[in-house]
């Protein structure tokens, strides 16, 4: 099994020595589909951990009247506590003097800018969450209107949740992920076409042997092996450059400020570099025994 094998990996190292050209062109190829796959990954995977942030932290805010009566306070936290769909534990009630300090903590240095204020103008207000993100619409609706809230606005609605803000960043990161399958689709094929084309050459080059192999019984799995490594070399080799340029490019270009960005304040974070790294030599591998495979057909109609 051991010779059987060495056999198969001599054979695929000389056809690959043969066709130098179109191997470094295969192998290119695949550099260029799997770093940018990297990039998508990476850039996906943050996206995707990031529209799941902004929707599990989307809260419903009830703005009171100034005027509201204790009695109608408490009929307005009753019902949102006993409103289907809100998360148990979120409801939290925000007053006037929280809600000023809050906003002095959010302006930092312009905070100074408050005193110039007459009064507080910042209602008291009620904060809770829906246990479905999806459901928050729902559970706000459920609020709307209770007496003792303020009455909605023209662009100022009572309960808001920030759905305009929670869409837009929703919808774009749905467009980036979309946009970025497209990209690597697209690419896939062009590298399993590459490679394919390269086999074909390594292929015609050896016709005859081929040809001469099947006469004599070989299996069309002893046939293809070879040619199969081949192209999983050309594959994997591509792939291994992609991770180095991606971590060349991370170390110098990107490490700071993404790590930055990424996790202050406890912000989402993008695929682990060593999976990333796993996932391209999978995929360098499965196009370039894809991309050989599929050429190997019709040669083996003899």
């Amino acid at each position: 099994m051991e010779t059987r094998w060495r056999f198969f990996v001599v054979e695929a190292l000389k056809s690959l020595r043969g066709n130098f050209a179109t191997t470094i062109a295969a192998v290119v190829t695949v550099l260029v589909v799997m770093f940018i796959a990297g990039i998508g990954i990476a850039l996906g995977s943050y996206v995707y951990n990031y529209s799941n942030k902004v929707r599990d932290d989307v809260t419903i805010r009830a703005y009171l009247k100034d005027a509201a009566t204790p009695r109608q306070i408490a009929e307005i936290q009753r019902t949102i506590t006993e409103t289907p769909g809100v998360a148990e534990g979120s409801l939290q009630f925000i007053s006037k003097d929280d809600a000023i300090l809050r906003l002095q903590k959010q302006l930092g240095e312009d905070s100074e800018l408050l005193k110039l204020t007459l009064g507080n103008p910042l209602p008291a207000s009620f904060e809770f969450k829906a246990d479905n993100p999806d459901q928050t619409a729902a559970v706000a609706a459920a609020i709307a209107g209770l007496p003792g809230l303020d009455p909605p606005q023209a662009g100022l609605p009572n309960p808001d949740y920030g759905a305009g803000k929670a869409d837009r960043v929703l919808k774009t990161a749905g467009t980036i992920t979309l946009v970025l399958l497209g990209m690597g689709v697209v690419l896939a094929i062009a590298a399993v076409l590459l490679i394919g084309n390269t086999i074909r050459l390594s292929i015609f080059a050896r016709r005859r042997e081929v040809e001469v192999m099947k006469l004599v019984g070989a299996t069309n799995w002893f046939v293809r092996l070879p040619f199969m490594i081949e192209g999983m070399v050309c594959g994997v080799a591509g792939a291994g450059l992609a991770a180095i340029l991606l971590a060349l490019s991370y170390q110098t270009l990107l490490a700071d400020r993404v790590q930055s960005s990424m996790t202050a304040g406890g912000g989402p974070s993008a695929i682990a570099f060593p999976l990333l790294v796993f996932l391209l030599l999978v995929a360098g591998l499965g196009i370039g025994a894809l991309g050989s495979g599929l050429t190997m057909r019709r040669f083996l109609r003899v």
